[in-house]
């Protein structure tokens, strides 16, 4: 079985409690914060989060592959699974008084550029939870901590830049809403499907067109320019749009959110039976996209361009 991740990129910031709507974000130094946190027990770093806990688990500095990493925990002792064997009936995961599931998220820091890249885990901690985590224990009347979403500066320009396109996802928000003047003007075939679905008289549909597992080929070059051109000029119309990609033969093929264009990759990875996905694999299949090494595209470089 294969398990699919996907990681975000953030800048880490503060504010000050006197700074003005106008002011701009400060860079914080994430590795001050590192070093508090360690300065601390388990315990010491366990805070109450949303009727749970959260911690720290560890942050260190990686020798090999030169960046910091952090591995965080949610804490939860409640909505416990049940465990069962072949000849006998299921029953209830009992844990003590002091254990917890324990839901990971890790993240790599580049100290350069204030980035964090960020596991993404539904049922751990998402950047809202880290973000309230890392002020809790940075304890300051005058600084607040932000993490801040590092976007692509137009994903319509990058999704016209690719050269092959695998999958495009669109989704509709209120079909019935779509004035029949308006579709008049639209040059793709979305059109036609709009037009087709409202006979259903349904009010919400998506639609996902892709070229399935043939290496090499791409949808229609010219369907998909009149697409990005419609979704472009009609955005109250969809909820959702998303392209997969890709811009070169030797880069990845790329999801890009055409409408919530968040800076993000994602990592595949090989589950075994009976084992849970460790953070050191994850750590390391981070660095590897992230710092272009072993033949794959610089993520850093495009990551710091969209900081500029």
């Amino acid at each position: 079985m294969y398990r699919k991740i996907r990681f975000e990129y953030y800048q880490v910031v503060y504010r000050t409690k006197d700074d003005t709507k106008h002011d701009r974000d400060r860079l914080f130094d994430l590795v001050q914060w590192m070093d508090k946190a360690n300065k601390k027990s388990l315990e010491g770093r366990t805070y109450n989060y949303r009727q749970e806990q959260a911690r720290l688990d560890s942050s260190y500095w990686d020798s090999e592959l030169n960046y910091y990493f952090l591995h965080l925990v949610r804490l939860r002792d409640t909505n416990i699974p049940s465990k069962a064997k072949v000849d006998a009936i299921v029953e209830p995961m009992e844990l003590e008084d002091d254990e917890f599931i324990g839901e990971e998220v890790s993240a790599l820091y580049d100290e350069d550029s204030h980035v964090l890249m960020l596991q993404r885990n539904k049922f751990s901690l998402g950047p809202e939870g880290i973000e309230e985590y890392m002020n809790l224990l940075w304890d300051s009347d005058d600084e607040k901590i932000y993490l801040r979403p590092i976007c692509p500066p137009d994903a319509f320009a990058l999704a016209r830049k690719a050269t092959e396109y695998r999958k495009i996802n669109i989704r509709f928000a209120d079909i019935k809403s779509v004035d029949s003047n308006r579709l008049g003007r639209f040059q793709s075939p979305l059109k036609k499907i709009i037009s087709s679905f409202n006979e259903y008289e349904g009010i919400n549909a998506q639609v996902i067109i892709t070229v399935g597992n043939v290496k090499g080929s791409s949808l229609d070059d010219d369907t998909i320019s009149d697409t990005l051109n419609d979704l472009q000029e009609n955005p109250q119309f969809f909820s959702k749009a998303e392209i997969t990609k890709r811009d070169c033969d030797d880069s990845r093929v790329e999801i890009l959110d055409l409408f919530e264009h968040k800076a993000h990759d994602f990592g595949t990875f090989r589950m075994e039976k009976r084992e849970s996905l460790g953070h050191y694999a994850i750590a390391e299949e981070m660095w590897r996209i992230y710092s272009g090494n072993e033949g794959c595209a610089n993520r850093q470089k495009d990551i710091n361009s969209f900081l500029r």
